[in-house]
């Protein structure tokens, strides 16, 4: 298995584990608990260290992945981690979460 495949799978893996420990709960109940948030941070964290380290070339087969955002993500979560804004975290495990699997998905299976 190639490096890079592995490390797409790991993103893969870790978005997956995030949007489904937020599935059977409310923007509310995740603000409120703790944990969650702590689980989904880890997760947005794995995600954003295995695409640092997918090559550039691979990048470049994948243009509808925010690899900047990702960083960016990363940066904040750890830099920045008492002013984490859990509406943007929120939001990137509604929305840029899912896409993400999506494209994964794809690239992944296309790859076999």
């Amino acid at each position: 298995m190639s490096r890079d495949r592995q490390f797409l799978l790991d993103m893969l893996q870790s978005a997956e584990l995030a949007v489904s420990y937020t599935a059977q709960c409310s923007k509310a109940e995740f603000e409120t608990n703790i944990q969650l948030q702590d689980s989904v941070i880890r997760r947005l964290l794995v995600i954003a260290e295995a695409a640092r380290r997918v090559s550039e070339a691979t990048r470049q087969t994948l243009p509808t992945v925010a690899w900047a955002e990702i960083n960016g993500m990363r940066n904040r979560l750890v830099h920045e981690y008492d002013a984490i804004d859990l509406n943007i975290v929120w939001d990137a495990i509604q929305t840029a979460l899912p896409n993400l699997i999506t494209v994964l998905k794809s690239q992944i299976s296309s790859e076999q």
